[in-house]
């Protein structure tokens, strides 16, 4: 489907001109009269009903509360889709919003559902007419009066001019012109109320408001400058490009385009009692007296016509809504934040960011339900760039795409970092709270579908999913709980990156224990493979760990510790997702120490002597990794063994956190060494060069050490369509070390393999982790880094010479590395870890319907759960 590549429409546009914003810069410098202006807006809004114009429509609520004054405990019925802000300040007045679930095709609650939640303490309602469509009040009026009720609509998204100001039954009717809103003012909300006496007692209230400054609204009206000049579709492609080049997640930089709170962030009172400053009350009138109907028959007809051409699966809210304006097109989709990312390829930013919705939850008590359907319909929620500013042909091309995608289903297509096992799987979610991980695994339980835990997935062996199965992305699950820095302890949740963590506590003189090599991997995968890294004391994630949170396959909740579910613990960490989701984290720190690096060359011969004496034997030596040579001349025998020792240096900035220094330049050696022998030999120099003249004198903090310059999962971010670059990695007790890289080199050699890289980690011998990868003594971790051809010619060489290597390595006492493994033979993994029969029967008793699974443990599963079954029989 062709398209310039540099094209990219909007999810959405200011409706505002060009000369209405010079308008509102102007009248900054030279404000008109403000209650003129607001005089004139009332007439203009709804001449014959009492009117407010307050900073937001946040504040008309506020202010209609405070001018209530209902006792603590009253209690107000809620559209359950809403700006989560709303339902904080009913909390603020000591109210308690009671959500109601919505009809999906008319976007409005059912009387019967209203009739189950009212009670003595009931005191109002609060409609919201959602994403441009409108409910029809009658019901919900009749409703009221039959209960005594005040009703508020919350027409925030629903402005279509003065055609519509409120049903002349409604208490208030609350409009918006805030930033992405029609006939936008930047900010701004007018109130159109029942009662004349409440409009003055909530002017009243109003008037002991600070007024908005000039500035602030200067600069709102100067940020949209840019937002509008950035939303033209040549500049707002190369602003997604430079987020993408730059790894900058594009909805959160939106997102702080906009201002808009993160989302667990309790709305500020203080931030919207004020009132309307003159510009914004100029601006607003002026938006009022200009405002285009015909502009607005436009955009109906727009969206009418793209909805009746939407393919199968993918519905519209509001459908059957008695007035649609479309203000934003909603739709429905699986994994919408995936599909957003496959639909941005076809030259179209689709977004489940579109506006500030929520679900507003249940009180805590349990008298009131769930709200099913919503909950349902908000975890697919995509906002598509439908409006008339986009071409017809183009409009027509989205329509293809969605066609597309749906059919071809990109967006469900999980592959792991190999891109050899794939999976189609039928839905993913992206949970950021507890209860909503609890409720996608309650609707796994109820549809009896596997699930499947994902993070960053740079597994080779289908960890992370399995066809069919739901599967749960945990990396938006991610916040730092609590952090204790004289206790040296940080709570964290499992979705939260290494990275993350570091800039938590760096700030704190403080560092992570144990993590990776590479701190762009989440906390619960880290653990799920208890990885390991360059500590020399604390090698293995599993000795940061002091405790953690475990969601059950039952749905329960357990924590656990080394004193406290034991069994679980052990079998949890290196576990790799099949007991349960781990929730939140306690992880152990330690000082952000002073290292100074330094690095010898010498013979892979000399090594287990030379670590024996200086690295280990050294108590001011903490981290360590060697790196044979790949080039043809000392092929894994020439070795840089690196090391970082304690140091009272401190060079100035010494604990500001690094970033990836020196990506182009690694990886164009990187891809030499991939295509030519003599890149390899080049690569080598250069690599030797580097080493023995690190940057800064050496000098390094423990935070900095532990994330290196280069990420080398980065360096592998390679996407050639012929060839693909690949991990493995075995644990080798140090006594038979240099026997198993003798005999590994000839193998390689043998093999004619691509090898881009071997290093070599120190590994404490540990028998907590049930499927320990060093449960009998101290060991080296032998990382080979391969490329390999992307055909089954190509598979079934690296698959065999996986295999040989295997063997090897059990041969001389050691052990794999399961996020690798690939169809390993049952008896080879047997040999290598022992306990693994018993590992699942335990993940049978903790699990009996195998909720929690995988590609990787489905192909393993009949070999030993069959053996656990003959042996009972």
């Amino acid at each position: 489907m062709a398209r310039s590549k540099l094209l990219l429409y909007p999810r959405k546009l200011l409706d505002i001109r060009w000369r209405d914003l010079a308008v509102a810069m102007l009248r900054c410098l030279f404000p008109a009269d403000a209650a003129k202006s607001e005089a004139q807006i009332c007439r203009t809004f709804a001449p014959a009903r009492p009117v407010l114009v307050t900073f937001a429509v946040r504040a008309g609520f506020d202010l209609f509360l405070k001018a209530q004054a209902w006792p603590a405990g009253s209690e107000i019925l809620m559209s359950a889709l809403t700006i989560r802000e709303m339902a904080d300040i009913a909390r603020k007045h000591g109210l308690v919003p009671v959500p109601l679930d919505l009809n999906l095709a008319k976007l409005a609650p059912e009387v019967s559902a209203m009739e189950a939640a009212i009670t003595p303490r009931t005191r109002a309602i609060v409609i919201a007419h959602l994403f441009g469509s409108r409910v029809d009040m009658d019901p919900f009026v009749a409703f009221a009066k039959r209960h005594g009720l005040l009703v508020l609509e919350d027409c925030a998204q629903a402005f279509t001019g003065m055609d519509y100001i409120g049903h002349p039954e409604t208490d208030a009717a609350m409009f918006s012109f805030g930033s992405i809103k029609t006939a936008t003012a930047l900010v701004g909300a007018v109130i159109v109320l029942k009662e004349a006496q409440l409009l003055e007692k909530m002017r009243s209230l109003q008037r002991g408001y600070p007024e908005q400054l000039l500035a602030e609204y200067f600069h709102l009206a100067f940020t949209h400058v840019l937002v509008k000049l950035f939303t033209i579709p040549l500049l707002y492609g190369l602003f997604y490009s430079a987020c993408v080049w730059l790894e900058k997640d594009f909805d959160q930089v939106i997102n702080a385009v906009r201002n808009l709170p993160p989302e667990d962030e309790e709305e500020d009172l203080a931030l919207i009692r004020k009132q309307p400053s003159a510009p914004l009350l100029s601006l607003l009138l002026r938006r009022l007296r200009t405002f285009s109907s015909q502009r607005l028959r436009e955009r109906r007809e727009v969206g009418r016509q793209f909805a009746r051409g939407l393919p199968p699966g993918i519905t519209c809210l509001g459908s059957e809504a008695p007035f649609h304006s479309y203000w934003v097109f909603p739709v429905l989709v699986e994994a919408p934040e995936r599909f957003a990312t496959a639909l941005r390829k076809y030259g179209f930013d689709a977004t489940t960011a579109g506006s500030a919705l929520s679900v507003i939850a249940p009180p805590p008590e349990g008298r009131f339900p769930a709200t099913e359907n919503l909950r349902a319909a908000h975890r697919k929620l995509l906002y598509l760039p439908v409006y008339p500013e986009v071409p017809l042909r183009a409009r027509a091309r989205l329509q293809g795409a969605l066609h597309e995608i749906q059919k071809e289903a990109p967006h469900l297509q999980l592959i792991d970092a190999r891109r050899v096992y794939s999976a189609r799987v039928g839905t993913i979610d992206s949970p950021r709270t507890i209860s909503g991980i609890h409720e996608i695994l309650e609707r796994a339980r109820k549809r009896n579908l596997p699930l499947s835990l994902m993070g960053t997935t740079h597994n080779l062996g289908g960890h992370a999913f399995l066809d069919g199965a739901a599967a749960l992305d945990l990396k938006r699950f991610d916040r730092v709980v609590s952090l204790d820095v004289p206790g040296k302890r940080i709570t964290v949740q499992s979705g939260i990156t290494w990275e993350t963590i570091q800039n938590a506590v760096n700030s704190s003189g403080l560092a992570v224990k144990a993590m990776q090599s590479d701190n762009n991997f989440t906390v619960g995968g880290s653990i799920s493979a208890n990885a390991h890294g360059r500590d020399l004391q604390f090698s293995t994630v599993i000795q940061s760990v002091l405790s953690f949170r475990i969601m059950l396959a039952d749905g329960s909740v357990v924590h656990t510790s080394r004193s406290e579910n034991t069994e679980l613990f052990r079998l949890a960490i290196g576990g790799y997702g099949m007991f349960g989701i781990i929730l939140d984290v306690d992880l152990e720190l330690v000082e952000n120490s002073v290292y100074e690096q330094s690095s010898e060359i010498l013979p892979l011969a000399f090594l287990p002597d030379y670590f024996a004496r200086k690295v280990k034997g050294d108590p001011l030596a903490k981290l360590f990794i060697a790196r044979p040579s790949i080039a043809s001349q000392g092929f894994l025998d020439d070795t840089i063994v690196t090391k970082w020792r304690v140091t009272a240096a401190r060079p100035k900035d010494i604990f500001r956190l690094d970033h990836e220094r020196n990506v182009r330049r690694d990886r164009f050696l990187f891809a030499l060494s991939r295509k030519y022998s003599w890149g390899k030999t080049f690569r080598w120099h250069a690599e030797k060069f580097i080493s023995l003249h690190p940057p800064g004198g050496g000098c390094v903090s423990r935070n900095n050490a532990m994330r290196p310059p280069v990420s080398a999962i980065k360096m592998f971010d390679y996407q050639s369509p012929a060839d693909t670059d690949v991990i493995q990695e075995f644990f080798i007790p140090i006594p038979r070390f240099l026997s198993f890289m003798e005999s590994a080199r000839s193998v390689l050699r043998e093999s004619g393999t691509n090898l881009l890289g071997l290093t070599i980690r120190y590994v404490v011998q540990d028998s907590e982790s049930f499927l320990s990868y060093a449960p009998r003594e101290e060991a080296f971790a032998i990382v080979l880094y391969i490329n390999e051809e992307l055909s089954r010619e190509g598979w079934d060489k690296s698959n065999a010479l996986t295999q040989r290597l295997i063997r090897l390595a059990t041969q001389n006492g050691g052990t794999f590395y399961l996020t690798y493994a690939r169809e390993v033979e049952p008896g080879d993994l047997r040999r290598a870890y022992p306990n693994m029969d018993a590992f699942f029967q335990q993940k049978h008793r903790f699990d009996p319907e195998n909720r929690f699974t995988s590609r990787f443990f489905e192909f393993y599963r009949p070999h030993f759960l069959a053996r656990r079954a003959a042996a009972s029989d």
